[in-house]
């Protein structure tokens, strides 16, 4: 499908707010600072975890209706484009399309250090945790080598795929801007 290259709908305008809207987020914090020393924690991050809730509920409903009453508008003519700019946009005017978008397996090299991470993490780890313990039990022993090496997998294995990405698109970027 070809997307339309010349279609200037309104998009989302930047956030903006004032010093009377910093004022009020300043009036709300000290009254949750008292609901805290008044109700306690539990009770005042329950509550504030439902106003987050309620608060991204409505944001998401106001910006939604906002995008759909932009999209419904008719993409502005050719005509009315030609008259805001000079040029219009053309396909060689954006980057070529990026590999990311395309799935691949991750290879040898980040199953080999997820595994030397969560050995790792099982060892250090867990004698960190047994030094740390003050009457150790061999289930408490291992069950701190089993968190801390599930730990050190997923630690590693988030860092080395993410450095792999973005490897990967770097490689990608030197080779296009080449040509």
């Amino acid at each position: 499908m070809e997307s339309n290259l010349d279609d200037h709908r309104p998009g989302l305008k930047p956030p903006r707010f004032s010093l009377a809207t910093l004022f009020v987020a300043i009036a709300i914090l000290g009254v949750l600072f008292a609901a805290m020393n008044y109700l306690g924690t539990y009770a005042t991050l329950l509550f504030i975890l439902f106003t987050l809730a309620v608060a991204a509920h409505v944001a998401g409903n106001a910006l939604g209706t906002q995008l759909r009453a932009n999209g419904d508008r008719p993409p502005i003519t050719s005509d009315d484009s030609a008259r805001r700019r000079r040029d219009p946009i053309a396909t060689a005017d954006f980057a070529p399309p990026s590999q990311l978008r395309q799935r691949s397996a991750l290879g040898k090299p980040i199953f080999i250090s997820t595994v030397v991470g969560s050995a790792a993490g099982a060892v250090l780890g867990g004698y960190g945790l047994t030094m740390l313990m003050e009457h150790p039990t061999v289930i408490t022993i291992a069950l701190g080598v089993l968190a801390s090496s599930v730990l050190g997998g997923i630690w590693t294995f988030g860092a080395s795929s993410f450095l792999q990405v973005a490897s990967s698109a770097l490689r990608q970027a030197a080779r296009d801007s080449k040509h």
